[in-house]
């Protein structure tokens, strides 16, 4: 054997056999690890969706509360026609509902925070689709000023905004484990009922 055989041999006798990189069991578990990394990105968003959502329940009666609460002439349909009432005892309620308002605007200030919500960054959802629902209020209080309907027509408009904040806050008192915030929203749930029995009957009788 001459020397270039003898090399060569010794050569193929120290190379190391190599198998192949990725094994049946290295693909499962890498597979498996791909799956895992997939199911807990779409858990964390379904987590961080329901945390939005349930934070926008809060966010729905702060910001409809705020608005109906405000002396803006120019922004708030209740306070715009509050005076311009011509019967007394629609008046009357009309009254009572804006304290009742005003009052609970103060009394979430101080406790709405407890459950997650940012007075000063409202989502964009919820200002959206609550400013929308007050201009269609302002503008049926403004064609009824038109149609010499006022009484009649902000008894109805009214009577749905009250519903409407009835219906957010016991779907925020049911999200809720904050007891101070239940406490308001309770509070806030009973002297709306009270006034929305009041138009109810002046609507049965007007």
């Amino acid at each position: 054997m001459d020397n270039k055989a003898y090399l060569d041999q010794i050569a193929v006798k120290g190379k190391v056999k190599s198998g192949p990189i990725f094994t049946p069991m290295l693909i499962k578990l890498i597979a498996a690890g791909v799956i895992l990394l997939i199911t807990l990105v779409i858990v964390g968003n379904v987590i961080s969706s329901s945390n939005a959502k349930i934070t926008q329940t809060y966010e729905r009666v702060y910001y409809r509360v705020s608005q109906l609460s405000t002396n803006s002439n120019t922004t708030n349909p209740l306070k715009k026609y509050l005076d311009k009432l011509r019967d007394s005892n629609l008046r009357s309620y009309a009254t009572n509902l804006f304290s009742v308002l005003t009052s609970a605007n103060q009394s979430l200030g101080g406790v709405i925070s407890g459950v997650g919500v940012k007075t000063s960054s409202i989502s964009k959802e919820v200002t959206t689709a609550e400013s929308g629902s007050l201009t269609a209020y302002m503008a049926a209080l403004d064609n009824a000023v038109l149609a010499g309907t006022l009484d009649r027509t902000f008894a109805t408009e009214t009577n749905y905004q009250v519903s409407t904040l009835i219906q957010y806050s016991n779907e925020s008192l049911k999200k809720t484990n904050n007891q101070a915030y239940a406490n308001t929203i309770n509070k806030f749930i009973q002297d709306l009922t009270v006034i929305q029995q009041q138009i109810e009957e002046w609507s049965n009788s007007h």
